[in-house]
C-alpha cells in the first residue's frame, strides 16, 4: 500500500505516569527505531549505503535548496543507492523516504526514479514503483510505503535500491531521510515496570516481538542477573537506589535487526510486595485475583479499569489486611466494557505513600463479528500450535500471544481465505505457561480470543 502525504508524519510520543513512595516518574513514549543505517548522510558522508556507481552527497543549497545543513544525495543517469537492512519475518514496517526534481537549469523535465525494496533471499519485491518529478522550484514529497514480511519468510534482510528512471542526464532527483521501521501497529518496545522497589523482582518482555527471534537482554550494576537470553526474563531484582537501565538486542539467525532499551527507577522499599495479579471473565464478569506477599501498614486497594491502557478511574476498593503470610485477595468487576479492559491495583498505605501493580487485559469479548469461529490444537502444546479458522470473507488478520498478565510476547499476520482455514505458529522460544491467543482483523472489527498452555 502506497500513500503520500505533503509532510513527514510526525512521531507517536506518548506519556506513562506512574507512581512509587509518592515518586512521580515520566517514561518516554514509544518510537519506532529506524533500520537504515546513515539515511541522512551525515556531515555528507555516504557510509552504510553501497553501490555499483558513484555517490554523490552535497548540502541542499548545492542544488538549489534551502538548507546548508541537510545533505541529500543525487539519483541519476550515473548514479544509483542501495543499502542492505536487517529486519524480523512476522512484521510490518513503514518505509519512507524524501525526495525532489533538482530544480535548476540542464534537469530533464520529466525525470524519476525506480524505488524497490526486496527480500535478499527470496527476491520478492516488497516495494517496486517508479516515481516521476515535474517540480520547478523546490517542492519536498514525502513517499510513504507500508510492507510487510510473511512470518514464514526466508528473508532476513531487504535491499533498498534507487535507480534513475526516464533521464539520460547527470541532474536528477535529490533523496534523503530514508528510513525503514517497524509500522505503528506493531512496534517493538520494552514491556516492564518503570519504577520498583529494592530487592523488588521484576518481569520484562518485548511487545511485538515474531517467532524465531533471539534475544540479548542486560541489565544495570547490581541486578539480581547480568543478562539473559529469554523471551520473557523474569525476577531482575536491583540492590540500590537510583536509575537502572534495562537493554536487549534483537537478531534473527543471520543479524541484529536492532536494539531496545528502558529505564527503571528503583526507589526506597514498596508498601506493598504483590506475589501475582490475574484475571479471568466468568459470566460476563471480570474476577480479579491478587496475591500480597508483604504489605506495610497498608490503608486499601483500589481497583482501577482503563478502556485504552492509559486513562485509568476507580471501579472499587478492598481493605488492607496486613496479614503476617500471604494473602490472596479478590475483586469482581460486574460493569465490564465490551472488548479490551485494562486493570491496575493502586495500594495506599498509612502514610499515603502509592504503589501502582502491573496493568492486566482482559478481552470481554461478547460479540463475535463476522461469524468467525477459532479452535486450536494441540493444547497442551511443545513447539508447534494450530489453529483453525471459519471466515465469513478473506482478509488479513494479526496474530497476537499475550501472558496471563496482558503482556504481548508474539506477533504475526495472516492472510485468511473465506471458509476454513488451518495455519500453524512456532511457540518453541515460549517458557512453560498458560497463555492467550488473540486473532483480529486489520480495521479492528472482528476478534477473537482462545488460552492455551505451552509445555
Amino acid at each position: 500500500m502506497k500513500t503520500f502525504h505533503p509532510v513527514k508524519a510526525t512521531r507517536l510520543l506518548s506519556s506513562l505516569i506512574l507512581a512509587g513512595a509518592l515518586i512521580l516518574v515520566n517514561t518516554p513514549g514509544l518510537q519506532a527505531q529506524n533500520l537504515v543505517t546513515n539515511s541522512n548522510f551525515t556531515g555528507g558522508s555516504y557510509t552504510g549505503w553501497s553501490t555499483s556507481s558513484s555517490i554523490e552527497v552535497n548540502p541542499q543549497t548545492t542544488y538549489g535548496g534551502p538548507s546548508s545543513s541537510i545533505y541529500v544525495t543525487e539519483i541519476d543517469v550515473e548514479r544509483t543507492l542501495n543499502q542492505q537492512v536487517c529486519i524480523l519475518p512476522g512484521l510490518s514496517y513503514t518505509f519512507t523516504y524524501q525526495a525532489t526534481r533538482r530544480p535548476q537549469s540542464g534537469t530533464p523535465t520529466h525525470p524519476g526514479i525506480q524505488v524497490k525494496v526486496t527480500g535478499t533471499t527470496s527476491n520478492t519485491d516488497y516495494v517496486n514503483t517508479i516515481q516521476p518529478y515535474t517540480n520547478t522550484t523546490w517542492v519536498v514529497q514525502s513517499n510513504t510505503f507500508t510492507i510487510t514480511i510473511p512470518a514464514g519468510s526466508t528473508d532476513k534482510k531487504v535491499n533498498i535500491q534507487f535507480a534513475s528512471n526516464n533521464n539520460s542526464s547527470t541532474y536528477g532527483i535529490l533523496i534523503w531521510d530514508i528510513e525503514l521501521a517497524p509500522a505503528s501497529t506493531n512496534l517493538l518496545s520494552i514491556a516492564g515496570p518503570a519504577t520498583s522497589g529494592i530487592s523488588t523482582p521484576n518481569n520484562f518482555s518485548l511487545t511485538n516481538s515474531p517467532a524465531g527471534v533471539s534475544y540479548s537482554w542486560s541489565f544495570s550494576a547490581d541486578a539480581s542477573q547480568a543478562s539473559s537470553t529469554s523471551a520473557t526474563p523474569s525476577n531482575i531484582s536491583w540492590a540500590s537506589l537510583g536509575t537502572k537501565n534495562v537493554n536487549v538486542a534483537v537478531s534473527n539467525s543471520v543479524c541484529m535487526m536492532a536494539s531496545y532499551s528502558k529505564a527503571v527507577t528503583v526507589s526506597t522499599t514498596l508498601p506493598v510486595q504483590l506475589g501475582s495479579f490475574t484475571g479471568a471473565i466468568k459470566d460476563n464478569s471480570g474476577q480479579l485475583t491478587w496475591v500480597s506477599e508483604k504489605e506495610a501498614d497498608g490503608r486499601y486497594f483500589v481497583i482501577e479499569r482503563s478502556a485504552n491502557g492509559v486513562d485509568f478511574d476507580s471501579i472499587g476498593m478492598v481493605a488492607s489486611l496486613n496479614a503476617a503470610v500471604a494473602y490472596t485477595y479478590h475483586y469482581t468487576d460486574k460493569t465490564m466494557a465490551e472488548g479490551n479492559n485494562y486493570y491496575r491495583l493502586r495500594h495506599v498505605d498509612r502514610d499515603d505513600a502509592i504503589f501502582f501493580s502491573q496493568i492486566i487485559t482482559l478481552d470481554n469479548n461478547t460479540t463475535v463479528i463476522n461469524n468467525a469461529k477459532m479452535n486450536l490444537f494441540p493444547n497442551p502444546a511443545v513447539s508447534t500450535l494450530n489453529y483453525n479458522i471459519t471466515s465469513e470473507k478473506a482478509g488479513q488478520v494479526a496474530i497476537r500471544i499475550f501472558t496471563p498478565s496482558g503482556i504481548c510476547v508474539m506477533t504475526s499476520q495472516v492472510q485468511l481465505s473465506a471458509g476454513v482455514n488451518q495455519q500453524s505458529i512456532n511457540i518453541g522460544h515460549l517458557s512453560n505457561g498458560s497463555y492467550f491467543m488473540k486473532v483480529a482483523d486489520i480495521q479492528g472489527n472482528f476478534q477473537y480470543t482462545q488460552a492455551f498452555v505451552k509445555i
